[in-house]
């Protein structure tokens, strides 16, 4: 029975996740933002071990709180970082505040969390999974705060595997696509919400990147994304294999879409152009 820490266990991701993990008989601690999160989370999956309030907005703080209670617990064979935020909206128009406040959550959160738990992590030749994103490979517009931080992920988990692997912690990505998931739910409703209030000026640059991204969402979440169920097998194999690879792609969108990433940057622009106007022009 391993002993692992879930970070963001109250989401769809992170839920999933932690009671695929129970269901094998681990142990499970967890992490969510607030009591409201901590409530809902107990009534889920009441057979966790501990759930710990921490908030990945504050990576200084996390570092501590997070270096202090693994030091105080059993000992852990892993961490599974499941949280992440994803504000939309056109680049020139994002607020910086929001940009920096993702990269932290997203990426930097991330940083902490290796440096608070791989001394524990080299004591028992444990592991660290990381849930990145098909978009931390294909810079997706509408998005840009959300890619930034994934990409800037993708490249830390990178140096941490390769840091890692000769203490004999190793350290893994799974890059989903979309999940059908109460977060996409709210996305929707706040572009529907920021569409109907756009100004002039805006609605005419950007006007066609928010229907066309509403009728991208509501296409995906009602027809093709995969449960967060079907990711959470993905995450959980990450975990549990014996030689893992540094990358699990996970859906059957982020496939096509990491494959188009790879090859040739002006294809992948035109692809996106493409995209984008068809769905515009179907809202």
């Amino acid at each position: 029975m391993a002993h692992i820490l879930v970070i963001g266990g109250a989401g769809g991701l992170g839920l999933a996740v932690t009671a695929g993990l129970l269901a094998r008989g681990d142990k499970v601690s967890i992490s969510v933002l607030n009591a409201s999160e901590e409530a809902s989370a107990r009534a889920a999956v009441p057979s966790v071990a501990a759930v710990h309030q921490l908030d990945l907005g504050q990576a200084n703080r996390l570092l501590e709180q997070l270096t202090a209670i693994i030091a105080a617990g059993d000992p852990i064979d892993g961490v599974i970082v499941c949280a992440a935020i994803a504000p939309l909206g056109p680049l020139e128009t994002t607020p910086i505040d929001t940009i920096r406040r993702t990269l932290e959550i997203n990426c930097t959160s991330g940083v902490a969390i290796y440096q608070a738990a791989l001394p524990a992590l080299r004591k028992t030749a444990g592991r660290l999974v990381f849930v990145s994103s098909m978009a931390g490979i294909a810079g997706m517009p509408f998005i840009g705060a959300y890619v930034a931080s994934k990409f800037a992920l993708e490249g830390a988990v990178d140096v941490m595997r390769r840091e890692a692997a000769p203490q004999g912690v190793k350290v893994v990505l799974v890059e989903p696509g979309a999940i059908k998931t109460p977060m996409v739910d709210a996305q929707l409703k706040e572009v529907a919400d920021r569409l109907a209030g756009l100004g002039a000026e805006e609605s005419a640059l950007y006007g066609y990147l928010y229907k066309a991204f509403k009728v991208m969402a509501e296409q995906s979440h009602y027809e093709s994304s995969s449960t967060a169920d079907a990711i959470a097998q993905t995450v959980i194999e990450a975990f549990t294999a014996k030689d893992p690879a540094p990358r699990y792609i996970a859906g059957d969108d982020a496939k096509q879409l990491i494959a188009m990433a790879k090859g040739d940057d002006a294809e992948l622009d035109q692809a996106f152009a493409t995209m984008y106007a068809q769905a515009a022009a179907a809202a």
